[in-house]
């Protein structure tokens, strides 16, 4: 289609919205809507006589390569409304970031359309708008195809929550947005936490702006995979065509979720689709620009690094080439994923895994079913990031190790030698750094593996307390900062190169060889020094937890280290030998652990135990 650019003529039901452009009067987010302009609201804002706005940001451009690849779209216009008169111009980059002008309109006025087209090999598209010497308000951006929807798109939203009232009450207060309700069948919030949401301060308020919509499920802690399952089994009750699976403890950008719905709406077939991750701590810092797998290691990595801790305020569509390329992902985290109900009844829902690689496990399980994850630019909210998390540290080490090993053991290859090495070496380091607790509940973990998949099921209903139990006999757990020995400044040297780290991993060993010498007055270190070159050269060490609240404190223990890296070395040695029986022993039990009838039974049981 050629480039062109006309007045608007009359709505038509011809065009079919595909994205709005939204703005925040929030200054240190505004770099992710647009770059110039003073908004006076959600979707208006005032220019200056030959002053610009540029719409070249995370949330105001349009993705168009990957609407073109997974939803047949090719013909796009963008519509805007203008007070006063103003030129417009759509600019484009393609897929190696390159940067050229797709069409213009001068002396624009009213409601102005200008056209172009997307392909397969298009990065970003988006507008620039000039006002003329009068000034100009801007207003109602809009991406629109002539390409008609292939399917109704109907949502249950599953939120699970446990123990974060406020930050929930937050979320649902964001799901009133009247393009977020257009589509939302059932808000069901999962509620698994010790103090029940519906007694939280501001419940009532945000129950009734949402009304028959939404519906509170009170059920025991059964994990994120129990909770999200749940909402799976709502949606499927509900006949919603689609679950978005919506972490509580997130600040959303409501766009993002019609984003998401109305892609799926368009897709040429049935799609996991995901948003991206932005920190909740710096807000214009992208977290997660999309997910794999590497098979080797059996360990999820970012599928661009070049992306990961990009600042957006910065890194933008006209000068970064990476964001410009379609990138292929293995899954996308539950935080927020848009799942078909119809993969549901096909693959079922998670594994009972509790926490941790349940989303990851579904990704590759609806991939070899055939249905492939989308995580889609310019859709995303706000989480804290996983570098501010102890989850290495605390009861979630036993289920990141054991449910790695579970989506291994179905999803990988024949031997498992690769996970076995890479996580043998986790194990060295916590040895290293005295973190004996994360060791004692990852070996039990590979006793639990041992045993086969039958110990999921007790697994999920004993959820934390075991491994927090181990952790606690271990002494590893966070010290409130009263009860925290005097401390003394610790001075950190970090290895950096090769020859460095060479060094100080000597230094290590040499030190860890020796009979250990408490110190009365041990060093504090901040939690992102607390690692093996800094804790391998001590003996006693205060570690502030991710948190802020608190701190871990390190003995170290020669014969306790010694001790703890046979058993690791001895299980791993029989999870080896048995690798292929145990992975033809999980692939077959995984379908019936994951069915809805499966997970229907597993609620009811645990709701009765819970009376």
């Amino acid at each position: 289609m050629a480039p062109s650019a006309a007045p608007a003529m009359s709505e038509t039901p011809d065009w079919h919205l595909l994205q709005r452009c939204v703005l925040t009067t929030d200054p240190e987010r505004a770099p992710l809507y647009a770059r110039g302009g003073s908004p006076l609201s959600r979707t208006s804002l005032a220019l200056a006589p030959g002053e610009s706005v540029s719409y070249a940001t995370y949330f105001g451009a349009f993705p168009g390569g990957y609407w073109a690849r997974y939803a047949g779209v090719s013909d796009v216009r963008a519509a805007v409304t203008i007070e006063g008169s103003a030129s417009v111009r759509a600019c484009r980059t393609d897929a190696g970031g390159r940067t050229s002008v797709a069409a213009t309109a001068s002396d624009a006025a009213g409601r102005t359309v200008v056209s172009t087209s997307v392909d397969v090999d298009t990065g970003w598209v988006w507008l620039e708008v000039t006002a003329g010497a009068d000034g100009a308000t801007v207003s109602d951006v809009v991406w629109e195809t002539s390409r008609a929807p292939r399917s109704d798109v109907s949502v249950t939203i599953a939120i699970t929550t446990f123990d974060r009232e406020q930050e929930c009450l937050r979320l649902l207060g964001r799901l009133v947005d009247p393009e977020v309700r257009s589509s939302v069948v059932r808000v069901v919030v999962v509620d698994q936490g010790t103090r029940p949401l519906r007694d939280a301060h501001g419940f009532a308020a945000v129950s009734a702006r949402l009304g028959d919509a939404l519906r509170l499920v009170e059920q025991p802690n059964l994990g994120g995979s129990g909770g999200f399952s749940r909402g799976m089994v709502e949606a499927l009750d509900e006949q919603s065509s689609h679950v978005l699976l919506l972490d509580d403890d997130v600040d959303l950008e409501p766009e993002s979720l019609a984003r998401v719905a109305r892609f799926a709406a368009h897709a040429d077939g049935p799609l996991l689709v995901g948003a991206q991750m932005l920190s909740l701590i710096e807000p214009t810092v992208l977290h997660s620009f999309g997910e794999h797998v590497a098979r080797r290691g059996f360990w999820w990595e970012p599928v661009e690094p070049s992306l990961s801790s990009a600042d957006l305020a910065r890194v933008t569509v006209e000068n970064t080439p990476a964001l410009s390329r379609r990138i292929d992902v293995d899954f996308n985290g539950w935080w927020m994923c848009l799942v078909p109900s119809a993969v549901v009844e096909e693959v079922g829902a998670s594994l009972p895994l509790f926490i941790k690689w349940d989303d990851a496990e579904f990704g590759l399980r609806a991939a070899e079913a055939g249905v492939r994850t989308v995580t889609l630019p310019g859709a995303a909210l706000w989480h804290m990031p996983w570098t501010a998390k102890d989850d290495g540290l605390d009861w979630q080490a036993y289920f990141q190790l054991r449910n790695r090993l579970v989506a291994a053991l179905i999803h990988g290859g024949r031997r498992g030698g690769g996970v076995l090495r890479s996580s043998f070496l986790q194990d060295v380091n916590h040895l290293l750094c005295a973190q004996y607790g994360s060791v004692v509940v990852r070996n039990q973990a590979l006793r639990d593996i041992l045993d086969g998949p039958g110990h999921l099921e007790r697994t999920l209903r004993e959820g934390p307390g075991r491994p927090a139990r181990l952790l606690a006999g271990e002494h590893q757990v966070v010290v409130p900062v009263e009860k925290l020995p005097e401390t003394r400044p610790a001075t950190v040297m970090r290895p950096s190169g090769v020859l460095s780290t060479v060094a100080r991993a000597g230094q290590v060993v040499v030190h860890q060889l020796r009979r250990p010498r408490p110190s009365t007055k041990p060093p504090r270190l901040p939690r992102v020094d607390g690692k093996w070159w800094s804790l391998g050269v001590l003996d006693t060490a205060v570690v502030e937890a991710a948190s802020g609240r608190g701190a871990f404190v390190a003995v170290r223990d020669r014969s306790r280290a010694w001790r703890l890296l046979r058993q690791s070395v001895v299980l791993r040695m029989r999870l080896w030998a048995t690798w292929p029986r145990r992975a033809r022993d999980y692939r077959a039990a995984a379908p019936a652990l994951a069915s809805p009838a499966a997970w229907r039974e597993r609620l009811s049981l645990s709701a009765a135990e819970d009376l």
